[in-house]
């Protein structure tokens, strides 16, 4: 029976599984994937982890650091069908500059920020920017209140 983590961070609202689980890494000072792989060896990466964790994966993790199997399931993308999850990128592509306030650095990655169909933060509202550090101006700005409310609709039939 493998311990408790000695010290577990509170998950960021919307952070992403793998994300939370690199920052416990870091903080431990081991690579990341070793504190994964130590407590759940059969998974197979941390992005397995990120598009849904097995029922007794997210009851085992739960209990080593600490908190509730469903609030580790909300970390991930099980609740996106599997036909959507083309959609999901493996890297962020988009941040936040109000709920960032520390620029282009990210501490957490959120799991609003690979959704494709996202273009506006699920926090504040405020429209998404791209992660390239390019700012370009948006040739849809004047189609912006229709696809917000795209956006809702996609996020309300993937999820």
């Amino acid at each position: 029976m493998k311990r408790q983590l000695p010290v577990t961070f509170p998950p960021v609202t919307d952070e992403l599984l793998s994300s939370w689980i690199n920052r416990h890494d870091a903080f431990c000072a081991v690579p990341p994937l070793v504190l994964l792989r130590h407590y759940l060896p059969d998974t197979a990466s941390l992005r397995a982890t990120d598009l849904g964790l097995i029922t007794h994966q997210a009851i085992h993790l739960a209990g080593l650091f600490s908190t509730e199997p469903i609030i580790l399931q909300r970390m991930t993308f099980g609740n996106v069908t599997h036909s959507a999850r083309k959609f999901i990128a493996t890297k962020p592509t988009q941040h936040c500059t109000n709920c960032n306030q520390g620029g282009t650095e990210l501490t957490s990655i959120l799991r609003s920020q690979l959704l494709g169909w996202r273009i506006t933060c699920p926090q504040c509202g405020s429209q998404f920017s791209n992660s390239d550090r390019c700012e370009h101006p948006s040739l849809f700005q004047k189609y912006r209140v229709a696809a917000i409310r795209g956006e809702k609709l996609l996020d309300d039939e993937i999820e």
